[in-house]
């Protein structure tokens, strides 16, 4: 795990040291365990790396690393999870190893079965491979987008990141915001990171499941290596089969993901996904016999705590911990922590999306803590359709073309007790649900979104991020398993993944996650989508996966909850002072993506009569601004 760059001189020109340097140290926080270079003697390719060491913490796994006699050269960002498998069979293929690293065994897999090893990969990575025999240089991203990968490329100069503010150090790289791509983020953030677009006008990103080959002669090349349509698998038939598979499965991503040479841990919420993680992991150490490389320390959960909030979770985070044994660690979330940290939080984050501040915190002390590998639970909801607009196409399917009464009755009630404060709100929102799927399918997809209204630029449009082939593939699976896999692939997930890789690397904290473990994926995407939300449950198979592992008020818990942020109880003190001058500020009012003076008065309007909805948005432009100012001001130097 580390931060990654590259940089080709396609025009002939020498790389420049020093600038690489700053280039590749722009990333230590990814990896502050140290750092390697590899600068070519005969063509202008240069690569770098940011250690976070996890496997194999001698100097026998740094990077770049070269292979094949210094043909290869490969920096790699990510795990390889099936690692001592792999090495097992390639061992056996006549392949020596020298180290105890991942990385030795991903140039090998690479070596001997070219680029279809990927397919035999359990991880996630983001990796770039210099053949200096070929003068090519090659470039994978995991089947799911875990590890991140930014470029550059205009036809003279090639470089690569894991982070756009990485980029700041090169002398030439144009700083230049896409004012369409940041209006379209401050009205539907979600959807961002399934395209290509940056916020930077000059960049873009590496879709998951794509591999980049770049040839001397500046042909540049993109191939989708990974569809999961393609990867979908047969399911037993019975309920209680399908459960008893699942629960295997689930069990050994987590088994897997605890392979680590350091201290691991995880971030605990209380809710399903996260404490079935942690369950899981106590019921793998207590069954293991320490012969996997699993990581012997491993007993701290780490809790947000929200003590001015309503969304705070401790009390089921707790039982969690009662059950397990674990060590709790504490971290108490203030209203004005955020503002504490803004600045720094919004530059490291480099997005604009929902930001916490909790998660920030919680990997802040895991690194304080001497933890850095943190085992969570992202991915669970968009697996197993989570979240109420997942049961509300589920709803909608129940009642075309012909209506299944029972089921809509069922799904209605799943809704009806998601909500962690009222009934009238989950009725709400199966009416909205449906008229969204309506406008959805009348308008297609070309909505209008809150806080479009106080834009001056045009967001760019956000409807072709999924092909046209694939459109039709998934139509003929139905309503439920499209939301299910759009969101999985290109909407919530992408943007979650992102956001926590942010979060943890800031301060050199790894994130693994087990249901995204690509097994259990496919699996889960075969399955019919009543094995997943029914019965009275969302995540059903989940739940009844965990009996007997997770305790019974966990596993049965309906409502959903979630992190709190600056809105309502929040936002008062400090925040509302900060807030309410931010919006009147000069910077804000002279935009040219967003109506300053407009939005002012409506946030005056907004606190006056306590409409946080109002506010949040408002928050969100605030950040905007808050990270143009900081890229357009950073200056990186060694």
């Amino acid at each position: 795990m580390c931060g990654i760059n590259g940089l080709w001189n396609l025009n002939g020109e020498p790389v420049d040291p020093r600038m690489f340097d700053r280039f590749t140290d722009a990333l230590a926080h990814r990896g502050p365990d140290g750092r390697g270079v590899y600068i070519d003697s005969q063509t202008p390719v240069a690569l770098g790396q940011r250690r976070l060491a996890i496997i194999d913490t001698t100097d026998g796994g740094r990077q770049p690393m070269p292979y094949a006699g210094g043909r290869y050269r490969m920096v790699f960002n990510g795990e390889l999870y099936n690692f001592l498998e792999l090495r097992t069979e390639l061992t056996g293929a006549g392949y020596i190893f020298t180290t105890d690293s991942d990385t030795e065994v991903v140039l090998a897999a690479y070596d001997h079965w070219g680029r279809n090893c990927f397919l035999r990969f359990n991880g996630m990575w983001a990796l770039a491979i210099w053949d200096r025999e070929k003068k090519e240089l090659f470039i994978c991203r995991d089947r799911f987008g875990v590890k991140p990968m930014h470029y550059y490329f205009d036809g003279k100069r090639f470089a690569f990141a894991s982070e756009m503010k990485a980029f700041l150090a090169l002398d030439w790289f144009p700083v230049e915001f896409d004012d369409e791509v940041v209006a379209a983020a401050l009205t539907r953030y979600h959807m961002i990171e399934g395209t290509e677009r940056c916020l930077l006008k000059h960049l873009h990103r590496l879709p998951g499941g794509y591999t980049l080959t770049l040839g001397a002669d500046g042909t540049l090349k993109k191939e989708r290596w990974w569809n999961t349509l393609d990867h979908l698998v047969d399911v037993p038939r019975g309920y209680d089969e399908q459960v008893s598979r699942f629960r295997e499965l689930f069990l050994d991503a987590c088994r897997v993901r605890m392979r680590s040479d350091v201290p691991i841990g995880t971030a605990l919420s209380g809710g399903l996904d996260s404490s079935s993680v942690l369950c899981a992991m106590r019921e793998i150490r207590n069954s293991n016999t320490g012969q996997d490389r699993l990581a012997s320390d491993w007993q701290k959960a780490f809790i947000a705590t929200y003590p001015q909030a309503v969304e705070d979770e401790r009390a089921y985070a707790d039982e969690v911990i009662k059950h397990t044994r674990v060590d709790p660690i504490y971290c108490e979330i203030t209203p004005n922590m955020f503002l504490d940290h803004f600045d720094e939080i919004i530059f490291q984050f480099e997005e604009l999306s929902d930001v916490h501040v909790g998660p920030w915190m919680v990997y802040k002390a895991q690194r304080e803590n001497g933890v850095v590998v943190s085992i969570d639970g992202h991915g669970g909801d968009e697996l197993l359709g989570g979240y109420y607009w997942n049961i509300n196409a589920a709803f909608f399917e129940a009642l075309q073309p012909f209506p299944d009464l029972s089921r809509a009755r069922d799904l209605f009630q799943i809704l009806c007790e998601m909500d962690m404060n009222t009934n009238g709100n989950a009725t709400r929102r199966v009416a909205m649900g449906l008229l969204w799927d309506l406008a959805v399918r009348a308008r297609k997809g070309k909505l209008k979104s809150s806080g479009a209204q106080w834009l001056l630029a045009q967001p760019f449009s956000l409807t072709s991020f999924v092909s046209d082939e694939e459109k039709l593939a998934l139509r003929r699976k139905g309503l439920a398993f499209q939301r299910l896999y759009e969101d999985f692939h290109y909407v919530s997930l992408p943007t979650n993944l992102r956001d926590f890789d942010r979060l943890s690397m800031a301060h050199g904290v790894e994130v693994r996650s087990p249901f995204l473990d690509w097994r259990l994926a496919t699996y889960a995407f075969s399955l019919p989508t009543e094995s997943k939300t029914g019965h009275g449950y969302t995540k059903r198979i989940l739940r009844d996966a965990m009996t007997g592992i997770l305790p019974g008020t966990i596993r049965t818990r309906k409502p959903k909850g979630g992190f709190a942020n600056p809105s309502g109880d929040w936002l008062a003190g400090k925040l509302e002072t900060f807030l309410r001058d931010s919006v009147l500020s000069r910077e804000f009012q002279e935009s040219t993506i967003w109506n300053g003076r407009q939005i002012a008065m409506d946030v005056e309007r907004a606190f006056r009569d306590n409409d946080f909805g109002v506010v949040d948005r408002a928050w969100k432009i605030i950040q905007a601004m808050t990270l143009i100012r900081a890229f357009k001001s950073h200056t990186i130097h060694i």
